[in-house]
């Protein structure tokens, strides 16, 4: 057969098969089919908890119901997980990224960085991440004064995850004398070192407290002198926020890394996903925040939902993303994001 024979006849398969696949339902593509839960954490801390939570309920919205399994991938605050969701995963919406502060760390630390936030498949935000520090109540100190004080030690993961990010902020804005030690792998490891003494104690998301770890407010093991969301938290009525805490353009920048905090609770796809498959899956996850059993379900886990759409994620990556060179300048050097 002659070789331009034999191209016409490879490249007419080709548009078949493209054909076929564009041709396929929904319905089709997951009946049947796992899709795979990307997280950027280990075992242990809150993401695990929320993750295996919407493993069990988003397929029952899912057309074709397909099983959801919880996958961890560790590294860089979550930006590991990023980039393989939005580059080298199959983009054919079997992927889904349960999602870290990802337009923060794109400006923040944009080292090593593959993603654009702006281009996501957003499906939506299942709350905002409340973060608080909480410190061992054996610890040298558990108050503000003592964090302005004392030679106490903060635990972090990477510079690039909020658990360093927000320390350091605390660390600027009261010129405290606490020390940062990072590169803890996942907030299990963390919660480890903290009960062993290793460290004082660490920013750690608020339902990894009440849902993994609720025996430690009960009896009062752990010590929360300041919370870091953008208003008080209803559970904790008395404890400041960072925000109160600052002054100036530290409260400015305060601010700034609060907004991005619904982004470290939400689901989002590759960029070359198909609109239907997409379209979908938003779907989905609107019904499955809006769906009584879900919402029973996350309350009897004390996980908290408050939902946004993906419309808002979207509005909220673009404000982050669209922050002048300037003035992110400034946030990277308060919380020690140096390039």
């Amino acid at each position: 057969m002659p070789r331009i024979t034999v191209f016409i006849v490879a490249a007419f398969a080709l548009v078949l098969a493209t054909a076929g696949a564009s041709a396929q339902s929904v319905e089709d593509f997951y009946r049947g089919r796992t899709v795979s839960l990307i997280m950027g954490t280990g075992p242990g801390g809150s993401y695990d908890l929320y993750g295996r939570l919407i493993a069990q309920h988003l397929p029952r919205f899912i057309p074709g119901n397909p099983n959801i399994v919880v996958e961890h991938m560790p590294g860089a605050g979550g930006a590991t997980a990023g980039n393989y969701i939005f580059g080298p995963a199959p983009q054919d919406g079997s992927k889904i990224l349960l999602a870290h502060a990802l337009p923060l760390i794109e400006k923040l630390q944009p080292q090593g960085i593959r993603f654009d936030s702006r281009k996501f498949k957003w499906l939506g935000a299942y709350d905002q991440i409340s973060q608080v520090l909480a410190i061992w109540s054996t610890a040298p100190g558990t108050t503000i004064s003592d964090l302005k004080a004392r030679d106490l030690v903060l635990g972090t993961m990477g510079r690039s995850h909020l658990s360093y990010q927000w320390a350091a902020m605390l660390k600027e804005a009261l010129d405290g004398k606490f020390r940062l030690i990072s590169g803890y792998p996942t907030g299990g490891d963390l919660n480890l070192a903290m009960e062993r003494g290793e460290i004082s104690g660490w920013v750690i998301a608020w339902e990894n407290l009440i849902g993994g770890n609720a025996s430690w407010l009960k009896e009062k093991k752990v010590v929360i002198p300041v919370v870091f969301t953008l208003s008080r938290m209803p559970e904790l009525p008395d404890v400041p926020t960072l925000i109160e805490l600052s002054q100036g353009e530290a409260r400015e920048i305060a601010g700034f890394l609060a907004a991005g905090t619904p982004h470290a609770r939400a689901l989002a796809l590759g960029p070359n996903v198909p609109e239907d498959r997409a379209r979908a899956l938003r779907a989905a996850f609107d019904a499955m925040v809006r769906d009584p059993a879900f919402l029973e379900d996350a309350t009897r886990r004390s996980l908290a939902i408050s939902p946004r759409t993906a419309q808002d994620v979207q509005a909220l990556t673009e404000k982050i993303t669209g922050a002048s060179p300037a003035f992110v300048d400034k946030v990277k050097a308060a919380v020690g994001a140096t390039d």
